[in-house]
């Protein structure tokens, strides 16, 4: 018996241990199903599923797949960057025993199974890097043990869910690049071990939660480009003491920076650029000891560099564009010696470039452009080695270029713009090996373009327009131009506006096969243009202009089929071009004008489908336009002026619809104005003046709502200017002078601005007294023409009796004027009233039969007008003389036979402005009788015709007799 005492016991060992295995054996063979249907779901172009994930193979060997050494069961699937795609299937959460699941970098799509929230023992979740949609699942709030969450670079959208401060264990959250929207949810502050914060380029708005700057724990803060806006508050840094990174650029914060942003001591990395912040760098900012990047840009800080940024020593970026700085560039600046990379500007920094700046031994990249500094480049700066980039283009420096031997690691050399550098451009910069940029354009260099730029390997772009460079010529070849040939990486030749002469040179096709842009415009160069230009085959920009080219453009030039931009404007080239350029498909500027070129528009031309600007003009172009041009609908920019084309303006014109500036004038174009031109929306400025149109001023006008400029002067067109053109309020320019328009000119809108001058030299215009036309006659007025000759026309008559018995009054006492003056004037102390007394025959005291007559006048008036001269009507300059002046000129029209002047009358106009005022002084006797000879007819009366002549004419004899009255 004793030797059975322990079987039963043995016995349940044994059963167990089987029982075990068997759970363990139907385990695992879950989880090797489980992945096997994944495996089947997802595409794997790599195969590299497909060699490895088989079942002749332990799944604990499977690639990406660990299993616990205890449990055996699969604790980790890491399947990074494998090309895989698909979609993630719910089945991944029974693996129950997971602890890290990490899919990042590849293809997966579609919604994140709300199955994977029962992982419950899952640490790590990196999902990042794929193409996910939708809501982070609910369920994810039962992963309380996870430590590092990464959804970052997906399309996830919604809100942040609230419940994700369940995960008390979490380290890091980061779900940058996504489009989650909405607020940051207060409740994230109960992520009480949360290291690392990072939320940075989502859709998230409102302010801050102030909770979060209690999360003791944190080392990163990343909000950048979000919606963020409010303060940021002062106790920002109080309670983060680990805070190492700080990002809250590209929101919408306002207010000052903080000045307790000081207390975050193991500050790392502050990046607050492109927010509105206001007011000035804090000088605390200097207690950032441990600071190795600062970023300010794109704010409305202003103010002063503060000098205690030379206490940053460990600063290695420091950033501060596009704010409102002043003052100088602090030379505590220079104890920065661990500083990689400066940027300053655009601001109103002013002064020297500190010396000092020589002392930072690691600067890489010094970037000052579009600033005030004045005086010399300190030469210690070409001391640097690290030294890799100098921007400082746009300044106000002066002085001569420092020797560069030192700078050995040179790429980048920006200084084009500073107006007043000056001297030789110094010979070692042919030192600088790695140089790929040389930009000293817009300057005041002298002397010649050094000969030795053909050992800067490297060389990219030689940019050096505007000087005063020269190069010596042999047979007028430029000396400097053969070792050029030998920089093979060269992309931008840039000479213009350099007085160098000679002619182009023939090896201008060995140039580097890169070669993209070569500009020589201004050179003064003369000869012609040699046939191997047409070697230059990736040339994108060709200019050529302001120079002395003579001849023809040689027909290889047709070889540029890259080709974007051509100048060869103002030069004296000649003969047949267009048809070498036909075959360019690229073509976008093409730019002629002021040559000689001679010859038709070809209809070749409309091949040109990318053309985008084109000018031809102050040339001998000829013939019509062809048809085929008008189908240019992506043309922008067309200017023909000053040639000899001819014809008509078709109203395919109309297809141009993306056209901003069309410019016709002074040709010979013969047809009506097409209406089709009212239909280009876009068009800003439309120029058709000094041609030979004719016909009226198409009312489709008034939709060119863009338009800036309409010059339609010097042609032959008719009718009225359209009202239509009143809706152009952008319109500041217009002129219609010299043509045969008649009627109202439009007093509304843009024309309130317009003076007399673009209305000149018409036919019959009227309108404001401003635009110096005669007042237009309304029509409606015949209907009272008879009633005003029954009652007016007899008072006129009476002052034309009274005023011819004045006239033979003065005549017959003018014999005795000269024995009885004395006797005629006598001396008075009282003055005549108002009215009554001509001021310059009463002004002195003096009476005399001239002051009689006056006031004989006056009181006439006053009969006829019931009306006094100190009526309220007359104030200001408006006497009762004057009223009555033009009265009786502009009032003559009611005296007329309101059977002459019919509505449908033809002449209407005509005989409406012969009889007012402002158009009467215009005209002479001898043309006033000839129109009314022309539209009297036979009903008017001899008499009747003699009163419209005298109003018409002004009679000169009648005003020299009655002037001092009239």
């Amino acid at each position: 018996m004793a030797k059975f005492r322990f079987l039963p016991s043995a016995l349940t060992f044994i059963h167990c241990l089987m029982l075990s295995s068997a759970m363990m054996v139907r385990n695992l063979t879950t989880d090797k199903d489980l992945l096997l249907r994944f495996k089947l779901q997802i595409s794997d172009p790599l195969s590299i599923l497909a060699s490895s994930w088989t079942t002749t193979h332990s799944i604990c060997n499977w690639t990406g797949v660990s299993c616990a050494a205890r449990h055996n069961r699969v604790q980790a699937l890491n399947l990074p960057y494998m090309n895989l795609t698909g979609t993630i299937p719910p089945q991944l959460g029974n693996l129950s025993f997971l602890l890290s699941l990490n899919l990042t970098g590849n293809g997966f799509h579609g919604h994140l199974p709300g199955e994977l929230g029962q992982l419950s023992r899952l640490n790590i979740m990196d999902l990042s890097f794929n193409l996910l949609t939708g809501q982070i699942p609910s369920s994810f709030g039962s992963l309380n043990r996870v430590v590092h969450l990464n959804l970052r670079n997906n399309s996830l959208s919604g809100a942040i869910p609230r419940f994700i401060a369940n995960n008390s264990n979490m380290e890091i959250l980061d779900l940058r690049f996504n489009s989650i929207q909405g607020d940051i949810p207060w409740e994230i502050s109960n992520l009480f071990n949360l290291k690392q914060l990072q939320l940075g380029s989502n859709k998230l708005s409102g302010s801050i939660p102030s909770s979060i700057y209690n999360m003791s724990s944190l080392q990163v803060i990343s909000l950048y480009l979000n919606s963020l806006s409010g303060e940021i508050p002062d106790e920002i840094c109080r309670h983060l003491p680990r805070l190492e990174i700080l990002y809250l650029d590209s929101n919408e914060f306002s207010g000052q920076i903080p000045t307790s942003i000081a207390e975050c001591r193991n500050l790392l990395a502050l990046s607050l650029n492109s927010n509105r912040l206001s007011g000035g760098i804090p000088r605390s900012i200097g207690n950032l000891t441990m600071l190795q990047e600062i970023y300010l840009d794109n704010n409305h800080l202003k103010g002063e560099i503060p000098w205690e940024i030379g206490d940053m020593v460990n600063l290695e970026i420091f950033s501060a564009t596009n704010i409102t700085l002043t003052g100088r560039i602090p030379r505590s600046i220079g104890n920065l010696t661990k500083l990689i990379e400066l940027y300053l500007g655009p601001d109103e920094l002013q002064g020297e470039i500190p010396e000092e700046i020589g002392n930072l031994g690691s600067l890489e990249i010094f970037s000052a452009p579009n600033m005030s500094l004045t005086g010399v480049i300190p030469p210690s700066i070409f001391n640097i080695s690290s030294l890799r980039e100098i921007y400082l283009q746009w300044n106000k420096l002066s002085g001569k270029l420092p020797e560069m031997s030192s700078v050995s690691n040179l790429e980048q050399l920006h200084l084009w713009g500073n107006d007043n550098l000056n001297g030789n451009i110094p010979e070692s910069i042919c030192n600088v090996s790695y140089l790929k940029t040389i930009a000293l354009g817009a300057n005041s260099f002298s002397g010649h373009i050094p000969n030795c730029f053909g050992s800067l390997k490297f060389l990219e772009n030689l940019l050096l327009w505007k000087n005063n460079l020269t190069t010596p010529t042999s047979n007028g070849q430029w000396s400097f131009f053969p070792s050029l040939l030998n920089c093979t990486s060269l992309r931008v030749i840039d000479l213009s506006v350099n007085p160098l002469s000679g002619v182009l040179p023939t090896s201008i096709s060995n140039l580097s096969a890169s070669l993209e842009n070569f500009s020589v415009g201004e050179c003064n160069i003369g000869g012609t243009i040699p046939m191997e230009i047409g070697g230059l085959n990736d040339v994108f920009f060709l200019q050529l202009n302001s120079n002395n080219f003579v001849g023809s453009v040689p027909a290889t030039i047709a070889r540029l089929e890259k080709l974007q931009r051509l100048s060869l404007g103002g030069n004296k080239l000649q003969g047949p071009i267009l048809h070498h350029l036909c075959g360019l498909k690229r073509l976008y500027d093409l730019s002629l004008d002021v040559n000689d070129f001679d010859e038709p528009l070809p209809a070749c031309l409309s091949d040109l489908t990318s053309l985008r600007k084109l000018s031809l003009s102050y040339n001998k172009f000829h013939s019509p336009i062809p048809s085929s041009f008008w189908s240019l609908e992506d043309i922008l920019e067309v200017d023909l002026s000053s040639n000899y084309f001819n014809g008509s303006l078709p109203s395919d014109i109309g297809n141009l619809k993306v056209i901003t500036r069309l410019d016709l004038s002074r040709n010979l174009f013969s047809s009506d104005i097409p209406r089709a031109l009212g239909s280009l929306g876009g068009l800003q400025l439309l120029s058709l003046s000094h041609n030979r149109l004719q016909g009226p001023i198409p009312d489709s006008f008034g939709a060119l709502m863009s338009l800036t400029s309409l010059d339609l002067s010097d042609n032959n067109l008719s009718g009225v200017i359209p009202k239509s053109l009143e809706k152009l309020g952008h319109l500041e320019y217009f002129s219609v002078s010299s043509n045969r328009l008649e009627g109202e000119i439009p007093s509304g809108g843009s024309f309130l601005n317009f003076t007399d001058q673009p209305f000149l030299n018409n036919y019959a215009l009227c309108g404001s007294p401003r635009f110096r036309v005669s007042p237009c006659v309304h029509r409606h007025h015949k209907k009272t023409l008879l009633h005003a000759l029954r009652y007016v026309l007899p008072i006129f008559v009476s002052i034309i009796v009274v005023a011819a018995l004045i006239i033979v009054c003065i005549q017959s006492k003018k014999k005795k004027k000269n024995k009885r003056e004395d006797e005629s004037i006598k001396q008075t102390m009282t003055l005549a009233t108002i009215g009554y007394m001509a001021p310059e025959y009463g002004s002195a005291g003096i009476i005399s039969i001239k002051s009689d007559v006056y006031s004989y006048g006056i009181l006439l008036m006053e009969t006829f007008t019931r009306k006094k001269p100190t009526d309220e009507t007359f104030a200001g300059e408006m006497s009762l003389k004057q009223w009555v002046q033009m009265s009786l000129s502009n009032g003559i029209v009611g005296a007329g036979d309101s059977s002459l002047v019919q509505e449908d009358d033809k002449y209407f106009v005509v005989k409406a402005n012969c009889m007012s005022s402002e158009h009467q002084k215009k005209i002479s006797d001898r043309r006033c009788r000839r129109l009314i000879r022309l539209v009297a007819g036979p009903e008017m009366s001899s008499a009747l015709s003699k009163v419209v002549l005298l109003a018409c004419t002004r009679c000169s004899r009648f005003h020299l007799q009655l002037g001092f009255v009239f």
